[in-house]
């Protein structure tokens, strides 16, 4: 099986990736209702451990609507992996601004990292909806960070903008599938 073969066949198995987008809809969501309903703290903190529940639930996600096994490639596994991990390197920022009270920078670098580590994915599942819904997060975070002001709660907007743009993401991932 050469590479795009591979590709063409992940992307059918796992359905451009819609369990990860829909999994992670929800835990950014959920970040966003602890955010209003305790506090810009208590929110940064639940968008900073939401992976812990949105890997696993993506994983089942994936599992229940998958068409088939997943194909192999032992270099294409690899990288699938290294795409995955990239991200975790900003958690040690996003840890120390949430933990020096800097709530909103704290999302907001969640957020970004989110969507630049979504534009490699637009190559692997060979579909722009990965460049769309990093895009809009990216570009949707910078608005409302320029525009908050020292008393708004901005970092649960940044957690309901990402759940959105992520949920509308997993519906144009199954379709186009």
């Amino acid at each position: 099986m050469d590479t795009q073969d591979y590709l063409r066949e992940l992307a059918q198995v796992n359905r451009n990736g819609f369990g990860f987008l829909l999994a992670f809809g929800v835990t950014w969501g959920v970040a966003a209702v602890v955010g209003w309903r305790l506090g810009d703290r208590a929110g940064a903190y639940a968008a900073l451990f939401q992976g812990m529940v949105g890997v696993p639930l993506g994983l089942l996600l994936t599992w229940l609507v998958a068409e088939g096994p997943r194909p192999t490639d032992p270099a294409l596994g690899s990288l699938s992996v290294y795409l995955a991990a990239g991200q975790l390197l900003a958690l040690p920022l996003a840890a120390v601004l949430v933990a020096t009270g800097r709530h909103t920078l704290a999302v907001a670098t969640l957020a970004t990292m989110l969507a630049v580590h979504f534009v490699p994915y637009a190559w692997l599942y060979a579909t722009p909806v990965y460049l769309v819904v990093g895009g809009l997060v990216a570009v949707g975070t910078a608005v409302l960070v320029a525009t908050t002001t020292r008393r708004a709660s901005t970092g649960p907007v940044v957690c309901a903008l990402v759940s959105s743009t992520l949920v509308l993401g997993a519906v144009a991932a199954l379709v186009t599938t």
